[in-house]
C-alpha cells in the first residue's frame, strides 16, 4: 500500500512539472489590436482616427468631360475670356478634353465650444493636354468661424448643382475665396453670418490712357494692356453680410456686400505700371451689392423636384453679379466681320479722377425634375444687363475713337457702351448609381453687343488671345453661341 502511494504522488510531481515547462514555452499575450471604428456622428464614410477622438472622411472623385464649342476657357462659358467658342476659320477652338481628378479630406472633433472641423481639397486638371494643379479649399471652422478658403457667405444659388458649365452667375462654389467670417445662430434655423472676403474685382478703367490697347484679355485685363497694377492690390477686403434661413421646405437668403472701387493708378500721368504717386490719383470710391435668393424643394409638384433662384444688383462690383470667369476682361466674340463686346469692369476713370461705378443686374434661376430616382433633368438661365452713366459712356466713347491699338470706332456715332446677355441651358443626368453618373449638358447663350451698329476702323493685332489673326474693319453686332458638354464622374466616396 505504501509502495501505490509513493508511485501516485511520483507521477502528480512529474505531471506538474512537465505543466510547468510547457507554459514556461507558451509566447507571451499581445496587446489589443486598435481596430478603425466607424464614427457615425457625421455621416457616411467618417472613421476614428485611431488613438484620437477625431474622425475622418478621405474622398474625392474622379472625372471625365468634353466640350464642343466653348472656347480655351472651359470654365467660361460659351463667349466669356480669352479665345471662347469659333473666332473665326483661321484660328478655330472649338474642342476641349478634359480630366479631372480630386482629393478631399474632412477632420471632425467634438469640443465643449461644438464641432471643430477642418477641410481641404486638392486635385489636377488637363484640359487637352495643359494640365494644372490646384486647391480651391483650405478652412477651418470651429464655434460659429470660418477661416480659410471656402465658398463666400455671399452665395446661395449653386451652378454644379443644375449644370456642368460655368455660367454667369455670383457663384464661387467651384473656386472658392479666402475668408474670415463669423455665423451667429439665432434659432428656428435662422443665421447670420458677417465676413471679410478677397475683393471680388473688375478692374478701374482710366479713360486718358490712350496709348493702352482697347480690347486684350490676356492675363485678365480690361480694357488696356496693364490695368492689373489697379486691381492687384488689396487695400481692404470686401465686407460681406447675410440673413438665411434654413428649414425643412428649402433656403432663403438676404445678403450684401461692400467693395473697394477706387482708383489706385496716377491716371494723368498715364502711368499704369509702377505704384500710385501722390499727384493725380484717382477718387476713393465704394461699391456695393445686395442681393435675395431662394432654394425651395417643390415636391407638391413632383417629389425630388426644386427650383432656385437669384436676384443681384451692383454698383462698382460687377464682379458680385458675374463672379464665374474671375480672370475675363471682356466677353468678346468674333465672327466673320461682326464683332460682339462687353467690358466687365467696376468703375470709369474720367480724366478728372472721378470714378463712375458701373450698374449690374444679374438674374439667375433654375428648376431640376426627378423623372426616376436614377434621372433627372434641369433647366437653368442667366440675364446679366451692364449700364454705364452718361459721363462714363461719353469717356469710353472718346477713348474708343482715339486709341492706339486693339479695335478702334471709326467715329462715336452709335457708341454705346451698355450691353446685356443671356444664357439658357439644361442638363440631363442618369445615376447609374449613387456614386457614378454620366450626363449631356447644352447652353445657349446670346449677346446684346455693346456699340451696337458702330463701325470699327481697325482691328489691330496687338497679341490678345481675342484678337490673333485678326486685321482690318468690321461692324459690332449682336452674337449667339452654343456650347455642349458630356461627363462621366465617379466619387471616390459617396
Amino acid at each position: 500500500m505504501k509502495m501505490v502511494k509513493t508511485l501516485l504522488l511520483g507521477s502528480a510531481a512529474g505531471l506538474v512539472a512537465i505543466a510547468g515547462a510547457q507554459a514556461a514555452d507558451l509566447p507571451v499575450k499581445a496587446k489589443p489590436v486598435e481596430y478603425v471604428k466607424v464614427c457615425s456622428l457625421y455621416g457616411a464614410g467618417f472613421y476614428y482616427i485611431p488613438g484620437t477622438d477625431t474622425c475622418v472622411k478621405i474622398g474625392g472623385y474622379v472625372r471625365g468631360q468634353y466640350y464642343y464649342g466653348n472656347g480655351a476657357n472651359v470654365s467660361s462659358g460659351a463667349i466669356f475670356g480669352a479665345a471662347a467658342g469659333e473666332q473665326s476659320r483661321r484660328n478655330p477652338d472649338d474642342a476641349t478634353l478634359r480630366t479631372r481628378a480630386v482629393m478631399t479630406m474632412d477632420t471632425r472633433t467634438q469640443t465643449e465650444w461644438g464641432t471643430l472641423r477642418t477641410y481641404y481639397l486638392l486635385g489636377f486638371t488637363d484640359d487637352n493636354g495643359s494640365t494644372s494643379l490646384y486647391a480651391t479649399r483650405g478652412f477651418i471652422q470651429f464655434a460659429g468661424f470660418t477661416f480659410g478658403k471656402a465658398q463666400s457667405f455671399y452665395d446661395l444659388f449653386s451652378n454644379p448643382a443644375v449644370s456642368y458649365f460655368g455660367f454667369a452667375s455670383s457663384d464661387t462654389g467651384d473656386a472658392g475665396t479666402n475668408l474670415a467670417a463669423y455665423t451667429a445662430q439665432l434659432g428656428n434655423g435662422v443665421s447670420a453670418t458677417i465676413s471679410a472676403e478677397t475683393p471680388r474685382r473688375a478692374g478701374i478703367f482710366a479713360t486718358s490712357l490712350v496709348s493702352t490697347a482697347v480690347v486684350t484679355t490676356t492675363n485678365g485685363l480690361l480694357l488696356g494692356q496693364n490695368l492689373n497694377n489697379d486691381y492687384g492690390n488689396v487695400r481692404w477686403p470686401d465686407v460681406v453680410a447675410n440673413i438665411r434661413v434654413d428649414q425643412a421646405w428649402g433656403s432663403f437668403q438676404v445678403m450684401g456686400a461692400i467693395h473697394d472701387a477706387s482708383g489706385a493708378y496716377n491716371y494723368t500721368a498715364g502711368n499704369i505700371t509702377t505704384p500710385l504717386t501722390t499727384a493725380g490719383e484717382a477718387d476713393d470710391k465704394l461699391g456695393f451689392a445686395v442681393g435675395v435668393g431662394a432654394r425651395v424643394k417643390t415636391d407638391f409638384i413632383s417629389r425630388g423636384d426644386s427650383f432656385q433662384f437669384q436676384v443681384n444688383y451692383t454698383e462698382g462690383a460687377t464682379r458680385y453679379a458675374v463672379t464665374t470667369q474671375p480672370g475675363a476682361g471682356s466677353p468678346l466674340r468674333i465672327s466673320g466681320d461682326s464683332i460682339g463686346a462687353g467690358f466687365f469692369t467696376d468703375g470709369i476713370v474720367s480724366v478728372t479722377g472721378a470714378v463712375d461705378l458701373v450698374k449690374v443686374l444679374g438674374i439667375n434661376a433654375s428648376y431640376e425634375h426627378v423623372w426616376t430616382p436614377a434621372l433627372k433633368t434641369s433647366v437653368y438661365g442667366a440675364y446679366i444687363d451692364v449700364r454705364y452713366s452718361d459721363g462714363a459712356a461719353a469717356s469710353i466713347c472718346n477713348f474708343m475713337t482715339t486709341a492706339a491699338s486693339g479695335v478702334r470706332l471709326a467715329s462715336a456715332v452709335g457708341c454705346d457702351p451698355d450691353y446685356s446677355f443671356w444664357q439658357l441651358g439644361s442638363r440631363t443626368q442618369w445615376n447609374i448609381r449613387p456614386d457614378f453618373y454620366m450626363g449631356v449638358d447644352v447652353l445657349y447663350t446670346h449677346l446684346n453687343t455693346a456699340f451696337e451698329g458702330a463701325n470699327v476702323a481697325a482691328i489691330n493685332n496687338v497679341g490678345a488671345q481675342n484678337l490673333v489673326g485678326r486685321t482690318g474693319t468690321g461692324v459690332f453686332g449682336d452674337q449667339d453661341a452654343l456650347a455642349v458638354t458630356f461627363r462621366v464622374h465617379r466619387d471616390i466616396v459617396p
